[in-house]
């Protein structure tokens, strides 16, 4: 068991997710179900669990004609007490 700093309390291991809506088409037009010009069927709409991630400039540059920086991309994790709530995060490469 993994104790809180703040506390003592017992850490849980858990991940930070941001709901992410999408629409998965336009609206089509023309003539609609019930036969009237003009009414559309709608796009429909997807929600998802996106993980957030952090990126860093790694100090090193790529590229063979055109150079940039080099960016590492990691996966944000963290740890929240079941008593007080705190929440730590930290990433994992």
């Amino acid at each position: 068991m993994v104790e809180c700093p703040k506390c003592g309390g017992e850490m849980r291991n858990g991940g930070l997710f941001v709901q992410v809506t999408t629409s998965s088409g336009q609206t089509m037009t023309g003539i609609g179900a019930i036969g009237m010009p003009g009414m559309g069927i709608p796009s429909s709409q997807i929600t998802v669990d996106e993980p957030v991630t952090w990126r860093e400039k790694t100090g090193q540059r790529t590229g063979l004609i055109i150079k940039s920086d080099e960016v590492k991309t990691m996966k944000v994790r963290g740890q929240r007490c079941l008593s007080c709530g705190y929440i730590e995060l930290y990433t994992q490469s």
